[in-house]
């Protein structure tokens, strides 16, 4: 079973409130995911400027 199958059936057997909760506290998630800024392309936009890594002669250090 999925974790979504697993939470819609548990979701199932709660009372009205806490779906009430479990719903504003998903669509919490949802705008906090959009307004993210995502990561993976920060640093990778940030690797492509610094350009390739100098050399390092590890024997003089």
């Amino acid at each position: 079973m999925s974790a979504q199958e697993m939470l819609i059936e548990e979701i199932k057997r709660q009372p009205e409130p806490v779906a009430r909760e479990i719903m504003h506290y998903l669509k919490f998630l949802e705008s906090q995911r959009k307004t993210e800024i995502p990561m993976d392309n920060l640093v990778a936009d940030t690797w492509e400027k610094l350009g390739p890594a100098p050399e390092v002669d590890y024997d003089r250090i």
